[in-house]
């Protein structure tokens, strides 16, 4: 391990009066293809089951 020129500070230096944190960067919404719609899970739903076959 190497020695430090300099001595480590206790605490890190106070940032300037009047200075605000940089907001975080809102990501958007990432963009869906029509069949990667969210369904709702089949067992959660109410309805009643839906068939293929059309007898």
């Amino acid at each position: 391990m190497s020695v430090p020129n300099e001595p480590i500070p206790d605490q890190p230096p106070m940032p300037a009066p009047g200075w605000k944190p940089v907001p975080p960067i809102t990501e958007p919404e990432p963009d869906r293809l029509p069949d990667e719609a969210p369904v709702p899970n089949p067992d959660e739903n109410d309805e009643p089951a839906k068939h293929v076959c059309g007898i």
